[in-house]
Parts: structure tokens; sequence; C-alpha cells
């Protein structure tokens, strides 16, 4: 397995789990954002983290591999505050219900799970094309032994 195949398992995972469409969830496109009232981009982690398994002589070793996975759900603001700070709740709940509906990640890990969800800072809003965006930012670890 790898990065890659990770984050293949967490996207189908989260598109098979909840309600964000295949379209509402990326690795490698920030552009749909602008395209759904809420959108999930993902992009490596800060704290991926190899562990040998074994020491001593020999040129392939066990390894347990704990991948580090940051999501950003971007939620658009729909006109009405009441609407929007109760989107971003749910979007808190969609995403916790999606990955945690297979901690395989679609086979592609041994374990996952999502170690933290937060609102990064309540001042922090986007404006794309004169559109205002909120964010919620949510990390996924995945472990795999090799």
């Amino acid at each position: 397995m790898s990065f890659a195949g990770v984050r293949t398992g967490l996207v189908s995972t989260i598109v098979g789990g909840g309600r964000f469409s295949q379209a509402q969830v990326s690795s490698c496109d920030f552009g749909i954002i602008e395209l759904n009232a809420s959108a999930v981009v993902l992009a490596p982690g800060p704290g991926t983290t190899i562990y040998p398994l074994e020491y001593g002589n020999g040129s392939i070793r066990g390894k347990r591999i704990e991948y580090d996975i940051v999501g950003f759900i971007f939620v658009k603001d729909p006109g009405d505050p009441t609407t929007w700070l109760g989107s971003l709740w749910t979007a808190c709940d969609d995403i916790f219900n999606s990955v945690n509906r297979d901690d395989t990640l679609n086979g592609q890990a041994d374990a996952a799970h999502i170690s933290a969800i937060s609102r990064p800072d309540v001042d922090l809003y986007y404006t794309l094309k004169d559109t205002d965006y909120a964010v919620i930012r949510f990390t996924v670890k995945a472990t795999e032994y090799v």
C-alpha cells in the first residue's frame, strides 16, 4: 500500500459512507469548492511517521506507517447566518460518520480514525468570487503495517 492508496481509500470511504458525492470530494482540485454548497479537500498532513518493527541484520524490515491526512470542508454561505452555522455543525457529523463507517478505508489501511475535527479560527473565512466560505478542518490517522 502507499500514501496514494490510503488517500484513494479515504475518498471512497467518504463518498460511500455519507452525504458527500464524488463531485464534492477531491485530493487534487480546489476548483470543486466553487461548484458545491460544501466540498471536502484532502491534503497530506504534517505528521506522517514511519516506525521500524524490527532491528538487526537485513535490508528489509517490517514497518508501521502512520499516515496523517488533513481535510478541509468548505461550507458556502447560503445568505442566512443561522443556516450557515447549522451547516458547519452538520459538516462535522457528516465527515465523522463517513470515515467512521469503515476504519480500513476500503481495505487500504489496517486501521484509521479521525483524530481531530475543528474550526481553525472562528474569525477566519474565505472569499472566492464574492462568495464566503467557512472551513471545518479534520485530521485522519491511518495505520499500515508493511
